[in-house]
């Protein structure tokens, strides 16, 4: 079992893996899991949904925000009700899965059609000569 970093003892990680039992609390019943797929989870989630993957001194445990979509920078001021501790092999799978839907949100925005550059509706038809006509009557 690793000891905890001095810097973090009395902090909202030391508290969540206490409140953890120093195990990974990737549930994939839960908000804001890993999204392994089903063909994975015998590998990773060895006891079913649940990972209880223990951290080492190699890979200590990881405390990020339960919903995915807050930021690094707003996760540092949560309070524990709003934390969850993960290995890092969750974090890192719960990361990849939260950029790719971040990504297909902001390709499906794209190709909305309310946020097309042009609306072809909205185009005025021309008046006067074109310009094959231009180079005709000139």
């Amino acid at each position: 079992m690793t000891e905890i970093p001095s810097v973090l003892v009395g902090t909202v990680y030391e508290a969540a893996v206490a409140r953890s039992d120093r195990y990974c609390e990737c549930d994939l019943d839960e908000s804001g899991n890993c999204g392994l797929a089903e063909v994975d989870k015998p590998r990773w989630h060895k006891s079913g949904k649940r990972c209880r993957e223990r951290g080492e001194y190699r890979a200590p445990l990881l405390v990020a925000p339960r919903d995915p979509e807050v930021s690094d920078r707003e996760a540092i001021t949560l309070p524990l009700d709003e934390v969850i501790v993960l290995c890092r092999a969750c974090y890192i799978r719960r990361r990849k899965k939260t950029d790719q839907e971040r990504a297909a949100r902001r390709e499906a925005a794209l190709l909305a059609e309310e946020n097309t550059l042009f609306n072809t509706s909205d185009l005025l038809t021309p008046t006067g000569l074109t310009g094959p006509e231009q180079r005709e009557a000139a």
